[in-house]
């Protein structure tokens, strides 16, 4: 039998179901949004939630200009410890509501985590695999990159996002018994507590080197191909498109690397926005390729990974190696005694470069470190020359 679906999209209406959310042990939650698809940015599209009996789809859009007063009632749910949010996979939604909202999501319990702390693959589950491995039947997800922001809904994207909360409750309950099963329950809230405090990082200084493209560059050409990138950016907030509409990754990098420096090129140049062959657009952008630019800085210091074969020498060098060697050690014993899923999510590649320079307390969580202590002293490994930070 269908649940019922709620359909809000009045302040007074979502207010209304915030004060009945509010009384609840738990929620299910999901959120719809447009992330550089068919707009520039980030946009909350819809915020779908489970009751335990009934689905209720909150449409943002028609609270514009008004958005964040409309929501603030959910918005306190939200940050509500009393109320368990259940989510899949929430890590995108939660930096979207600080992005936007400077909300903080309290008591979330995450099923891709308790999914994640059974070890049974590597890889994050989706939802719809993981509702066809612990409930046996498929869900239609056939309108997972549907243009959410696009009015009105179809029942189909309704339906889709109805199926997105449908069954939250039980899965979680259902991956808590297996949890209770391997006396893991607590791992799954260590990780799902540390969700509380994932925020939006608003320094990212050069994003730019974020983008894959970037690696089909020589290092000389990478001044272009930074100023290209800040160009496009502009025009693309500017006609609210997606930056790719602009220019697309694999053609800022052929920019890069062949530049266009004459208005006729420009004009007849594939791939690149109409605005860029027009004024203002087309002066700045052969101005940027018609001069030399600055070079990339060096990162600070405090912005580096830690690279200690490029930075260390001598007896510095060779105690990083051996804490390099000891967590490969441990990584090793760990695959053996526990399975190479574990180790790998336990002492990833990241994770040891992490811990060679911060240290393992200072990196790991409490059932993390209480894993590898056993397993340490079961092999006779000591463990606590990496706890403390490289020094």
């Amino acid at each position: 039998m269908k649940p019922t679906i709620h359909y809000l999209t009045t302040a007074a209406a979502i207010a209304e179901a915030a004060a009945h959310f509010a009384t609840l042990p738990r929620i299910g939650i999901d959120l719809e949004f447009d992330d550089m698809r068919y707009r520039y940015g980030r946009h909350l599209a819809l915020v779908q939630v489970f009751d335990g009996r009934e689905v209720y789809l909150i449409d943002p859009l028609p609270l514009e200009p008004h958005m964040a007063e409309g929501l603030e009632p959910l918005f306190k749910v939200l940050r509500d410890p009393a109320v368990a949010k259940v989510f899949h996979s929430c890590k995108s939604d939660i930096l979207l509501l600080d992005e936007l909202f400077g909300v903080h999501c309290r008591n979330i319990v995450d099923t891709s985590v308790q999914f994640t702390m059974l070890a049974a693959e590597d890889n994050n589950i989706s939802l719809g695999r993981l509702i066809s491995s612990e409930m046996g039947f498929e869900v239609d997800k056939g309108e997972q990159k549907s243009n959410w922001l696009k009015r009105p809904l179809t029942e189909a994207q309704k339906e889709y996002a109805a199926n997105d909360v449908l069954y939250l409750f039980e899965l979680t309950d259902k991956l808590t018994a297996r949890l209770t099963e391997l006396n893991r329950v607590h791992w799954a809230e260590q990780e799902n507590q540390a969700l509380e405090d994932v925020r939006y990082g608003r320094d990212d200084l050069r994003p730019w080197t974020r983008n894959a493209t970037k690696f089909k560059i020589t290092p000389d050409e990478l001044p272009l191909y930074r100023e290209l990138y800040k160009l496009r950016e502009k025009l693309a907030k500017e006609i609210d498109r997606p930056p790719y509409h602009v220019i697309s990754n694999d053609k800022l990098a052929e920019l890069a690397r062949h530049p266009i420096t004459t208005a006729n090129q420009l004009r007849a140049a594939n791939g690149l926005h109409p605005e860029l062959k027009r004024a203002p657009y087309a002066a700045q952008f052969l101005d940027i390729t018609n001069v030399d630019h600055d070079p990339e800085p060096p990162l600070p210091p405090e912005q580096r990974r830690f690279p200690f074969r490029r930075r260390l020498h001598g007896p510095a060098a060779a105690r990083a190696e051996a804490r390099e060697t000891l967590l490969l050690a441990l990584k090793t014993h760990l695959a053996t005694d526990h399975g190479p899923v574990m180790a790998n999510m336990v002492l990833s590649n990241r994770i040891i470069a992490e811990i060679i320079e911060q240290g393992a307390d200072a990196v790991l969580r409490p059932w993390q470190q209480q894993l590898i202590s056993h397993t340490a002293d079961n092999h006779g490994v000591d463990y606590g020359s990496v706890r403390a930070p490289f020094a």
